[in-house]
């Protein structure tokens, strides 16, 4: 047996050597990038998957992961914020090599970003952007639509097809999710830019769900029963204000605009029961998270914010896309339609959600 110590103290050498350059992430010890044959296990939190947009956005991350071959992707979604800081907590427990986030709470986020830090975990942040994070070094990038640009089309496309003082509604996310209020801020711009006389009489959060959607929209018809427009954060919002404007036999008289571009979405923005949806990349976002996350672990410099394009498609661009149309004007400019976006509308318009 004494002939096997100063080899079991090599062993001990080189696992030493290649675990600190796992904590640095960085290429330094072979295995350490993502060349090395093993599997590497990347974390992935999420809110939660009863939003399509948000499933869509894990189920493209998890695609992106099995493309790769060596990447061994643990997604899960989470119910509240502290449903994501107990899972974020097991993730770092178990020496993931890096770490997606989607934060409910930006500023609730960053006791679990400094643990990351600590464990030489590299975060990066999806749907949101952290002030400062990325100087401090808790976040590598943030992977984000230009959401108040985003908004801005909305409000732009809606302000120009409503007549002078038109009263309208605003839905919006969770009070302290940034994607929900740039989106709204947005749209109030782009809809004051194009329609100075329209009025937002109500603008209240409905925490991206369609049944507290329907809640909210029903008090603000109380309060505010001449509506002209409604527009809402997400998609499922959107069909909970629908459910509103029906009980008080409004449906299809006064328009609606969603946001997110699910499936369903795109599907109701073809039958006409929305007149538009924003178009948000959440597929773009779930792979660009993959690819930076490889690029990190394999050494090389990725930018400190990935943004996917972002648009709106109108009842009347759904029905071009979906005739085989490759570009559609979007408030008097062209946007291109590409193979990923023509499939999402084609699988809409044929019910397969």
């Amino acid at each position: 047996m004494r002939s096997s110590e100063p080899e079991v103290k090599v062993v001990r050498k080189v696992l030493i050597a290649c675990g600190a350059a796992t904590v640095l992430l960085l290429a330094g010890c072979a295995g350490a990038g993502t060349d090395s044959g093993h599997k590497i296990k990347v974390g992935l939190v999420t809110q939660a998957w009863d939003n399509p947009a948000i499933k869509d956005m894990s189920e493209a991350a998890e695609a992106a992961a099995a493309a790769k071959g060596n990447i061994e992707l643990l997604s899960q979604d989470s119910r509240d914020m502290q449903d994501m800081v107990t899972k974020l907590q097991a993730m770092i427990g178990r020496g993931v090599k890096a770490l997606g986030i989607e934060p409910w709470d930006k500023q609730q986020i960053m006791p679990i970003l400094t643990q990351a830090k600590a464990a030489g975990i590299p975060v990066f942040i999806l749907q949101s952007e952290i002030e400062g994070a990325q100087n401090r070094g808790l976040v590598v990038t943030s992977i984000i639509g230009d959401e108040t640009e985003g908004g801005k089309v909305a409000g732009t496309w809606l302000g120009h097809h409503l007549n002078g003082a038109a009263k309208v509604a605003v839905l919006e996310g969770a009070p302290a999710d940034t994607p929900g209020i740039e989106r709204a801020n947005g749209f109030e711009q782009g809809l004051a830019a194009a329609n100075p006389g329209a009025t937002i009489v109500a603008r209240q959060p409905a925490d991206w769900a369609r049944d507290k959607a329907l809640r909210v929209m029903t008090d603000i018809l109380t309060a505010h029963p001449e509506i002209d427009a409604v527009f809402a954060d997400n998609d499922e919002m959107a069909f909970g204000a629908i459910s509103a404007l029906e009980t008080r036999n409004l449906k299809g008289k006064v328009p609606v605009i969603g946001y997110n571009g699910t499936c369903i979405g795109l599907r109701a923005t073809y039958q006409g029961t929305f007149v538009a949806s924003g178009i948000l990349f959440l597929d773009h976002v779930g792979s660009e998270f993959i690819n930076s996350v490889v690029a990190r672990l394999d050494g090389q410099g990725i930018p400190e914010k990935v943004e996917p394009p972002i648009t709106l498609l109108t009842t009347d661009q759904v029905k071009e896309i979906s005739g085989g149309a490759k570009s559609v004007d979007v408030n008097g400019k062209p946007f291109n339609v590409d193979d990923a976006l023509a499939k999402r509308v084609n699988d809409a318009v044929a019910g397969r959600c």
